[in-house]
């Protein structure tokens, strides 16, 4: 589900200090951005097969 960046729209969460340290660690190894680790941890949690049968279910893909 990857968006041209004039398609984007910016969210805002709050997670644990130990949740967002993690985050931070992670794309560092990477050599990414928390906002690319997080970007890709929705797009797989939005291809996870229940979730797929919600979005079709419920008919919620543009």
């Amino acid at each position: 589900m990857n968006a041209r960046k004039a398609d984007q729209k910016q969210l805002k969460i709050t997670v644990s200090e130990d949740v967002y340290n993690l985050l931070k660690r992670l794309a560092g190894v990477k050599a990414s951005s928390m906002n690319k680790v997080v970007g890709e941890a929705i797009d797989r949690y939005l291809e996870e097969s229940d979730i797929q049968e919600l979005i079709e279910r419920y008919n919620l893909e543009d």
